[in-house]
């Protein structure tokens, strides 16, 4: 069951560097100009159900394995389209923003390309 579906519609500039730290944030289009330097912005669907670990996570073709949710992640994904997706594979979130997924290579977004989030 799908519980989260977007299009990515743009690529902040430092986006990359925040890939190389295992990171990648998430806004939707009404992030303000400041915010879309390290964000991937993107449109599409809200939330339909709460992000829980054992859920999968896509980013184009490749997928990922939650970990751990934050108490406010699924609040701020399904009111501003925000979170932090933290690739480290903690099973307890480091902030209450966080979503953590499985450990492992990273690709780079882009235009176009859909993030959806899988319930089983």
């Amino acid at each position: 069951m799908k519980k989260f579906e977007a299009v990515v519609t743009a690529i902040g500039d430092m986006v990359e560097e925040f890939i190389e730290q295992k990171m990648i944030i998430l806004f939707d289009e009404s992030a303000p100009q400041e915010l879309r330097e390290i964000s991937v912005v993107h449109r599409g669907r809200k939330l339909m159900e709460d992000v829980v670990p054992g859920d999968v996570l896509y980013l184009g073709r490749v997928s990922f394995k939650v970990t751990a949710v934050g108490d406010v992640a699924n609040k701020n994904l399904a009111k501003i389209g925000h979170v932090c997706l933290k690739f480290d594979g903690k099973t307890t979130p480091e902030l209450p923003g966080n979503i953590h997924l499985e450990e492992k290579q990273i690709p780079m977004p882009k235009v176009g390309e859909e993030i959806l989030i899988q319930g089983y």
